[in-house]
């Protein structure tokens, strides 16, 4: 038996961390997972694997944007003097493996793609005992080569997703108004091969050409009926990159037989989250989704309305489909939430405004925008490396924007949107959080839901996206109009201010909402806070990270 510290983002219960866990329970070992939500973690996740004396420490590095955090973490454990194995997995991981060890020889391997069974063999070579010769025949490692070089493994073989005990559920689970939210996976993978997206170049590695697995609805039925029952899980999210497989009819069958099989099994209350792409929206599937499978909030991924940006994320859409599935959505009356890529290597002025004119389309439904990022491994960057368009190295990519007015656009927007898309108690964020809370209160406690908090939830929504296409279109015309670059930081200020002063009346208007439902409802807490602060157990990590 050895003692594994797996280490990594633990917001939404790392379900990768959690199949490994349990993967190493049937095999006998111990793992201690330690959450790593944000730089302040550091020194308490430090202290708590120094303390629990691990022979392997195993650490997600799913997100590009945090590799820096993790990689001073391994540094700091071998300034600390320990000196076990240090393995590192994920999609970042996957495909800088190389580059990683050649740069931080504190690092012992890389598990390469999915590691519940890399982990398991790697644990079991550890410890009895550390052999070199051994590591090397297991599949699915890179490893630091007697030549000073790196030597990977053959790939290895997926998991059969059927026989993979169910991932490690220890701890209390997030709750809204008393009700125990926790994630799951119907499937592996999406069938889609969006050109920004690392999530399916990695699972293309793997799978040529489908890039996806699904489980049998009667073992995901199983799973939820045992979640139900053994943590009072009531909200289902889940967290397949996506939930929907090719076809309507296909779709329809799927969702109808795990309608079916949970009714046959007898589950109590409960409602799902789910994502999908704007192709999968479909009158007849999504009547199921809503009124069978209780699906209180469907993360639809629009991306871009500009043909353009369509073309250059490679996304297999039209984008008169988008605003289908936006008129579908508001004739169910589903909360649905979506991020737009409004920057991308190829944006034009004229993309900008199709995407404004969208936000105002769709304004009562949260919202946020950023720019499409190089992330490892994926055709988008492979691309712009040809082109030349690159500048950094591994650890983060940059490029420039199509034309310097561009450029100018982005810098003023990033500059004026920063809080309210990314900061710490961003209000794009927030808002789709308060939206939650407004869904559970209506379907678990339809008895005391008042009509006006639906209506004050879409209205907070619509001011705050039509008040960013206002600022949006200011910034597209200062920049049309070719304004003196002297003038920008002082209408960046302008800007600023009015979008903070926004912000401000929402927020509060946020936090009555937030207090009128609690008060209302009886029990437990929103999953939003009353304070500024928002809890983020149903949002998507990093709002605008949406390949990691």
């Amino acid at each position: 038996m050895a003692r594994v510290a797996l280490v990594g983002p633990e917001i939404e219960e790392n379900l990768s961390l959690r199949y490994i866990a349990s993967s190493l329970a049937i095999a006998g070992h111990e793992s201690d997972i330690v959450p790593f939500n944000q730089p302040l973690d550091f020194t308490f996740a430090l202290e708590r694997v120094i303390a629990y004396q691990p022979a392997i420490v195993g650490i997600s590095l799913a997100f590009q944007w945090r590799a820096n955090d993790f990689l001073a973490f391994a540094v700091a454990l071998r300034e600390r003097g320990y000196e076990g194995h240090i393995t590192m997995g994920g999609h970042f991981a996957t495909f800088a493996a190389t580059d990683i060890l050649l740069d931080f020889p504190e690092i012992s391997s890389i598990c390469r793609q999915e590691a519940e069974e890399t982990m398991v063999a790697l644990t079991n070579a550890i410890v009895a005992p550390n052999d070199m010769d051994a590591l090397r025949k297991i599949p699915g490692l890179a490893l630091h080569a007697d030549d000073g070089g790196v030597f990977h493994t053959p790939h290895p073989a997926l998991p059969d997703l059927s026989r993979l005990p169910r991932p490690d559920r220890r701890g209390k689970p997030a709750a809204c108004f008393g009700h125990g939210i926790s994630p799951l996976v119907s499937s592996r993978g999406c069938y889609a091969n969006c050109s920004f997206c690392c999530i399916a170049a990695w699972h293309e590695q793997s799978l040529p050409g489908k890039r996806y697995r699904i489980r049998d609805v009667e073992d995901v039925a199983d799973e939820m009926i045992e979640m139900q029952k053994d943590r009072a899980i009531d909200i289902f999210v889940f967290h397949d990159d996506n939930f929907f497989v090719p076809g309507h009819k296909r779709n329809f069958e799927r969702f109808s037989a795990l309608a079916d099989a949970l009714e046959k099994k007898g589950i109590g209350e409960f409602a799902t989250v789910v994502k999908a792409r704007p192709t999968d929206v479909d009158p007849k599937v999504f009547d199921v989704l809503k009124n069978r499978l209780n699906c209180i909030r469907a993360y639809i991924g629009i991306e871009t309305d500009a043909d353009q940006g369509l073309e250059t994320l490679r996304r297999w859409s039209p984008a008169k489909q988008n605003r289908k599935s936006i008129d579908l959505a508001r004739k169910l009356d589903l909360y649905t939430c979506f991020n737009i890529l409004l920057f991308d290597p190829d944006t034009t002025i004229e993309d900008i405004e199709t995407n404004i004119a969208f936000f105002r389309y769709a304004s009562e439904f949260p919202s946020n925008f950023g720019r499409v990022e190089l992330y490892a491994g994926t055709p988008l960057l492979h691309r712009m490396q040809q082109e030349g368009r690159t500048r950094g190295d591994y650890m983060q990519w940059d490029y420039d924007l199509s034309s310097p007015a561009m450029e100018r656009v982005f810098s003023l927007t990033i500059d004026a949107f920063h809080e309210r898309n990314f900061g710490n108690n961003a209000l794009s964020n927030r808002i789709m959080g308060t939206r939650f809370d407004v869904e559970v209160a209506r379907h678990f406690h339809p008895e005391v839901v008042k009509p006006e908090w639906v209506v004050e939830g879409k209205t907070l929504s619509s001011i705050l996206s039509n008040d960013g296409a206002d600022a949006l279109e200011k910034i597209v015309n200062h920049v049309k109009r070719e304004a003196p670059t002297s003038e920008d930081a002082a209408f960046v200020r302008e800007i600023a201010a009015g979008l903070r002063a926004t912000e401000d009346r929402i927020r509060g208007r946020a936090r009555a909402l937030a207090r009128d439902i609690r008060d209302a409802v009886g029990r437990g807490e929103p999953l939003t806070e009353i304070g500024d602060v928002v809890a983020t157990p149903l949002q998507e990590a990093r709002q605008i990270d949406l390949a990691s």
